[in-house]
């Protein structure tokens, strides 16, 4: 059996734990909390993962790339311009977060809990990118389980024995500590892998090369992940926030599953492809790319019959008639789920080409699919109203990022050769 295997293998366990985690929380609180607070909990936590995204500017986009392509005595030089720029951003698009709370789209009293898991989540997001990037798979996965699954496993069961304990502020204090810890950790082990640790004169060029690169994704992001934040918030204006507790309970059931493409899948292949595109090795990038496509589709389609399996079972345990009594909406998410994993195939062959302009377009316009459906289609189910919207705007997202792809491929000299 060889190393490469077993890391692999490791990787996949230690990923898996914290998705595992992460499923085990939604299902800890359902059982627990009122389907209200479930909803409350997801716009949180739907809310939080948008925002991280716009503070970060996609900034990491061309950091990352910048660490792939260059030699590791190089990498004190990227690091200590992407913190720089981090902070100038920070500067701005921090405050720019209170609106969230003037609009009444949170209340005022989550607002110290939001802006703490805000920054935390950031930052510990970008370590665990950096790790990735210097092919640190491993460890990277071992301090996403510390920021992700650790603190889950010592905060149920005080839930589970004390009823004192069961509301959210135990929960916003346990992924705190957490994601604390996860940032400890990391830092030390890039400190220690990063060589010829020294002060640089800022390159006020490449912060700003890197200011227009990561613009450009951050709107395409923004709009990716929008998908999947406004989506909730669509939910309980349409319905109330006792539907919406279903609602994050479906969805956190799919893309929780979905999740686990990225460790058993993507975070593997997706460096292979940049390098072997970036190092002009056409017989390399083809293979890590069939490989790509054959297992995100059979991987998807086995998550997605897991899921219909297990869900009743689930929701048997959880013993509460609000989330069985909506169970056949649950097919129309999955459908969602399965169409927004398949998409990622063309999605990351453009990234590794370049092909970010295609990306940008596939995610504003399927932004606009998406709220159109929702005002068209008249279905009184709220549910699966926003469902077949998801369904309808990642199949479009899916399809252009497939035009651009063929496009993209037939002007690209590497693939052409």
């Amino acid at each position: 059996m060889s190393n490469e295997f077993i890391k692999r293998l490791l990787n996949v366990a230690l990923r898996s734990l914290s998705m595992g985690s992460k499923l085990a929380l939604i299902f800890g609180i359902a059982k627990l909390l009122e389907p209200a607070q479930v909803g409350l909990f997801g716009l949180m936590l739907a809310t939080i993962g948008f925002s991280v995204l716009l503070v970060g500017g996609d900034y990491y986009t061309y950091s990352q790339r910048e660490l792939l392509s260059r030699p590791a005595t190089q990498w004190s030089f990227v690091l200590q311009h992407q913190v720089k720029a981090q902070l100038i951003l920070y500067s701005v698009l921090l405050p720019a977060q209170l609106f969230i709370f003037v609009t009444g789209l949170m209340q005022w009293k989550y607002l110290l809990w939001f802006f703490v898991l805000l920054v935390l989540e950031h930052i510990a997001q970008e370590v665990n990118r950096i790790l990735v990037a210097m092919h640190r798979q491993l460890i990277a996965s071992w301090v996403l389980f510390i920021r992700m699954g650790s603190w889950v496993i010592f905060v149920l069961p005080f839930m589970v024995f004390n009823e004192s304990y069961r509301q959210l502020e135990i929960v916003y204090m346990a992924w705190i500590v957490g994601s604390s810890l996860a940032i400890i950790q990391g830092v030390i082990v890039i400190s220690r892998v990063v060589p010829n640790w020294k002060n640089v004169k800022t390159d006020y060029t490449w912060l700003k090369k890197g200011f227009k690169v990561g613009g450009l994704f951050l709107l395409a992001t923004l709009c990716f992940r929008g998908l999947l934040t406004f989506d909730r918030y669509a939910v309980e204006m349409l319905s109330s926030t006792e539907m919406l507790g279903v609602y994050v309970f479906y969805i956190s059931i799919v893309m929780g599953a979905y999740s686990f493409l990225d460790p058993a899948v993507f975070s593997f292949l997706y460096p292979k492809m940049l390098q072997a595109y970036q190092m002009n090795k056409k017989a390399n990038y083809e293979k890590v790319f069939k490989e790509l496509i054959i297992t995100t589709f059979v991987m998807s389609a086995l998550l997605a019959v897991l899921i219909w399996f297990f869900a009743p079972v689930i929701i048997g345990w959880i013993n509460k008639p609000v989330y069985s009594d909506n169970l056949s909406d649950l097919l129309y998410l999955i459908l969602a789920g399965f169409v927004y994993a398949v998409g990622y195939i063309p999605h990351y062959a453009l990234y590794a080409m370049k092909g970010d302009k295609w990306i940008l377009a596939a995610h504003i316009s399927s932004m606009a699919i998406f709220f159109l459906i929702l005002y068209f289609l008249k279905i009184e189910n709220s549910i699966r109203l926003v469902a077949l919207a998801l369904v309808f705007a990642f199949s479009w997202m899916m399809f252009i990022k497939l035009i651009g792809y063929i496009y993209t491929k037939q002007r690209s000299t590497l693939l052409n050769t």
